[in-house]
This record gives C-alpha cells, structure tokens and sequence, in this order.
C-alpha cells in the first residue's frame, strides 16, 4: 500500500512539474524533470535511500524557481505536494522494512497514510487559499508574527496527529 503511494506521489509530483515547465516553453528542464522521477523511481528499485532527499530538493527547487518566473501556481504545488509525499512514503517504507515481525503492519500503513492525507489535504487548501487571499500592504512585524503563529499551528497540529 505505501509502496503504490509512493510511487503514484513521484510519478505525480515529477509529471505535473514537467507539464507545468512544458505550458510555459521550457522544454529541456521540463525533460529532465521527468528524467529525474524516473531516476527517482529506479533509486528506490535500487535502494538507494539517499537519492529521495537529493530529489526532494531538486523538487522543491524547480517548483520555487516556476513560482518565482510566474508559471501555473497549480501544477508547481502539485510537484512539490507530490515531491514531499513520495520523500516522505520513502522513508516511511524504508522504515517498514526494519519492523519487528510481531508488528501490525498493515494497521501501521493505515496509520501512516491517513495521517499523510490529512497533512497533504491541509497543504493543498492552504495553498489553494493563499492564491485567492492575497494582501497588498503588511506591516513586517505583523508578518513574522503570522508565520511564527502558522508554524507553532502545524506543529501543534503534526503533534496531535501523531499521538494517533
């Protein structure tokens, strides 16, 4: 089960990001970020476990750089949800591995996953959010203080999650 996710999360993240640089005339990076889900895909065949971080940032990077030159916000959030979940799901199933035979696994996954979904769902509307709620004029302080409240939220909230 999280090994259908994970690779459904990496086809998904690299492919929307590749489509989003295709919409926009960037043929050769958008070629290479879909070279990069398949290299992806067969590191974790391979187990190579490092290369899902390395990937990760290549990502996380190609989504800010297509937000950053303007390109359609939706398929660069979707690389990046994608990127996060497919890093996550791979150390996650790397994790498995290493799990006493007595475990419940597939409660475990069950677990795992839920709490994933909630957190991407959580993502993609605040991204979705921050698209439509746009302010003109924030004083500095009152912007460090909304972020430094938005973090103390998510890790209150990821705290809660994960007691269950």
């Amino acid at each position: 089960m999280t090994l259908v996710a994970m690779v459904l999360s990496i086809i998904a993240g690299t492919l929307s990001l590749a489509y989003g640089y295709l919409q926009e005339g960037y043929t050769r990076p958008a070629l290479w970020i879909a070279l990069l889900g398949i290299a992806w895909l067969l590191a974790e065949w391979r187990r190579l476990y490092w290369f899902a971080s390395a990937a990760l940032l290549m990502v996380v990077f190609a989504a800010g750089f297509g937000v950053w030159q303007e390109f359609p916000l939706v398929w660069m959030f979707a690389g990046a949800l994608g990127g996060l979940l497919g890093w996550d799901l791979s150390d996650f199933a790397r994790r498995l591995r290493y799990a006493a035979p007595a475990d419940n696994l597939a409660e475990m996954e069950r677990r795992h996953l839920t709490r994933v979904g909630v957190v991407a769902l959580l993502g993609a509307g605040l991204a979705y959010l921050s698209t439509l709620l746009q302010v003109r004029r924030l004083a500095f302080e009152v912007a460090v203080g909304l972020s430094l409240l938005t973090a103390f939220g998510l890790a209150r909230l990821m705290m809660r999650l994960r007691r269950y």
